[in-house]
């Protein structure tokens, strides 16, 4: 359980802050996004990244429990099938990604994945 509560603490740390600048510089980030998936030579290099991430979770942290733990775990698999989506699949990539820009799931994205991140903070240090 300890390797759970470290990754809540990193995972859900980096996830509330990161959602956090979303939030506030979201013409900021739709433009990074944008540059990311227009090149790809940085969308194979985040594929890797996200693949990278992935498979340390999931190899590592697989636990399907009905607890907040399985939390991680789904972030790993998500990780994992982003990470192989852009380095297999780009072109689908490119394409939904252009397609959440310029709607409110960019927003809703954003709040889900801060939400998570307070759950995972939340879980990470009451634990100690």
């Amino acid at each position: 359980m300890c390797l759970s509560i470290f990754l809540a603490q990193v995972i859900g740390s980096y996830l509330f802050l990161a959602s956090l600048a979303m939030l506030v510089h979201q013409a900021r980030f739709k433009k990074t996004t944008n540059d990311l998936v227009s090149n790809p030579t940085l969308l194979t290099l985040s594929g890797m990244l996200s693949l990278i991430a992935g498979l340390l979770i999931v190899v590592d942290h697989n636990i399907w429990v009905p607890y907040w733990p399985v939390l991680i775990t789904i972030i790993g698999w998500i990780l994992l099938i982003k990470g192989l989506m852009k380095l297999f699949t780009p072109d689908a990539v490119v394409k939904v990604t252009k397609d959440m820009q310029g709607s409110m799931s960019y927003t809703l994205l954003a709040w889900i994945r801060l939400a998570v991140g307070v759950v995972l903070i939340w879980a990470g240090f009451s634990q100690m």
